[in-house]
């Protein structure tokens, strides 16, 4: 595994999450049960994305177009005679710096995955051993109205034998958990008042037919594994908020809707750790469960638009699982245009100076995809690939996934906005129905905690975009130093050459050979050295301010 598995990861499981919660959207208007079976699938597409990346052929896509080649600065043709001649006074090259941990962070990025990995798993672990300890200290129900009201609804279960009734002094409401052993805990208060037996049990009974539990175990295990995506939080939350919907339609049924949604009100929620079918709400989701039991609408159940939205979400959540962004391909490189032949120095009749060989015409530089070597004058120099920089620092920039990040931000606020006013609106309807005082009130002591919310859920957003931004930034912060050195050796040769004493010193060495150097050559040669450094500085400067602004999120402000 590598940074761009993690990254294909975090995007891939984005796409899925949010579009499983967009499907279960569009469903709105259906049964909670058909919203419920949209997001299962959504869950399992998310279980098996790392499987099918890992595993299966990938269907490459072409997201993006290979940045064009940057041409090098054109220097003089030296002969091979001259090269040969003047090679021996080419100082050492310096030894290449020892890689850094920031050249390649894959393994700070493993290791800090495996640390959140640990936490979440270790919380998930810890609430199924919490489980376990109630349900062994936990006694028979011997009660007659419960078990009564057991025998009533124990029958829409496929194996209605195995349903253990306990009583456990650890619990605050009722709750349900297991699968081929199902149990149903029921803590003293509400043990002791059995008016409410039957909605109580039918809602946990029905949690078992449906095979909730299993279902919020999968979920549990989809957010451990990408526990770094807020979408798959959303949508491991959606899961349990429309099991719990479905179940309550169950309830309903049974006794009069007002009157369990008073129950749903008079019990306290356990810990939210803990995973386990609890019927007790959430404080963010008692608007939502007192409206839909209170809406008195036919809503459909296993009509066509959810077979419709189901195979939708299993034909977008599989080409995706398997897709992979690749660039174009570079164009070619340029063939070097071969360079005319030296003209050798006539004899001379005197001992008069020789005649300067006529200056070959430069070729053109290749657009090789590796560091050229350069020698002029004896020195070897080391031009940088200047194209292969550019593409390394840019390749850790992904706008797609700051831009994903900012539409996540943009969605988590709408969904907020549209949550408050679900609950006036449920507010509303309680005082249609002449809900008593107490209710009202303590609607809108929830619509007051969901507002005060709103802040942290927007900050928490931005706070994603812009550590996305500051690493993209870093990246580009290191491929300008790369550019940096590599025009500071440019220049050093070039100061070098500008020097008369050297430069008296390399050509009275050619001419001791024969070869011919003249003075406007090496200066020449200097000039387009100096040339290309201005240029990779340039280059060099404007990626560390655009890196600076990423860090800072001034673009994000702007």
């Amino acid at each position: 595994m590598d940074m761009g598995f993690f990254v294909a990861m975090a995007w891939k499981s984005a796409l899925i999450a949010g579009a499983a919660l967009a499907f279960a959207f569009a469903l709105r208007s259906r049964a909670a049960a058909d919203r419920a079976l949209v997001l299962r699938i959504g869950v399992a597409m998310l279980l098996a994305l790392p499987l099918i990346a890992l595993f299966l052929p990938a269907l490459q896509v072409v997201a993006f177009s290979a940045p064009a080649p940057v041409p090098g600065p054109t220097l003089p043709h030296l002969s091979d005679a001259q090269i040969a001649a003047l090679l021996a006074s080419a100082p050492a090259s310096s030894p290449a710096p020892a890689p850094t941990i920031w050249d390649d962070p894959t393994p700070l990025v493993i290791l800090a995955y495996l640390g959140g990995l640990a936490m979440v798993g270790a919380r998930l672990l810890a609430g199924l051993v919490t489980l376990r300890r109630w349900t062994r200290a936990a006694r028979p129900v011997t009660d007659a109205a419960w078990v009564a009201a057991l025998d009533r609804v124990r029958w829409t279960a496929p194996n209605p034998d195995s349903i253990r009734l306990l009583a456990a002094d650890g619990i605050r409401s009722p709750l349900s958990w297991g699968w081929r052993r199902p149990v149903i805990l029921i803590d003293p208060d509400t043990l002791a008042d059995a008016e409410d037996a039957e909605a109580i049990l039918a809602h946990e009974v029905a949690h078992i037919a449906r095979c909730d539990w299993p279902a919020l175990m999968l979920s549990r295990v989809a957010a451990t594994l990408f526990w770094f995506n807020p979408l798959v939080w959303m949508l491991e939350r959606e899961v349990v908020q429309q099991a719990e919907e479905a179940a309550d339609r169950e309830a309903a049924e049974r006794v009069e809707p007002t009157r369990y949604a008073e129950t749903l009100l008079g019990l306290a929620q356990i810990n939210a750790l803990v995973p386990a079918n609890n019927i007790a709400p959430s404080a963010r989701a008692l608007a939502r469960r007192i409206r839909a039991i209170l809406d008195r609408s036919d809503r459909p159940q296993d009509s066509v638009w959810t077979a419709v939205a189901v195979l939708a979400c299993i034909g977008l959540a599989t080409p995706v699982a398997a897709m992979q962004l690749v660039a174009a391909a570079p164009p070619a490189p340029e063939a070097p245009a071969a360079p005319e032949a030296d003209v050798a120095p006539e004899a001379p009749d005197a001992p008069a100076a020789p005649q300067a060989a006529a200056a070959p015409r430069a070729p053109h530089a290749p657009h090789a995809p590796h560091a050229s070597r350069v020698v002029v004058a004896g020195q070897a120099i080391e031009i940088p690939d200047v194209d292969a920089i550019v593409r390394s620092a840019l390749a850790s920039v992904d706008p797609h996934e700051i831009d994903r990040a900012v539409r996540a931000a943009r969605v988590q606020t709408r969904l907020s906005a549209a949550d408050r006013a679900r609950i006036h609106a449920s507010i509303a309807q309680a005082r249609n129905n002449r809900v008593p005082r107490a209710q009202i009130e303590a609607a809108a002591r929830q619509a007051a905690a969901v507002e005060a919310q709103l802040p942290a859920i927007q900050a928490q957003a931005m706070q994603s975009v812009r550590l996305a931004m500051a690493s993209s930034g870093t990246g580009m912060m290191r491929g300008a130093d790369s550019m940096e050195a590599g025009a500071r050796r440019m220049e050093q040769q070039a100061a070098q050459m500008r020097d008369p004493a050297w430069r008296a010193q390399a050509i009275e060495r050619a001419r001791q050979r024969g070869d011919s150097v003249t003075d406007q050559d090496l200066l020449e040669a200097a000039d387009g050295l100096e040339e290309g450094a201005r240029g990779m500085r340039d280059g060099a400067r404007e990626m560390r301010e655009a890196a600076r602004r990423m860090r800072d999120g001034r673009d994000l402000d702007d």
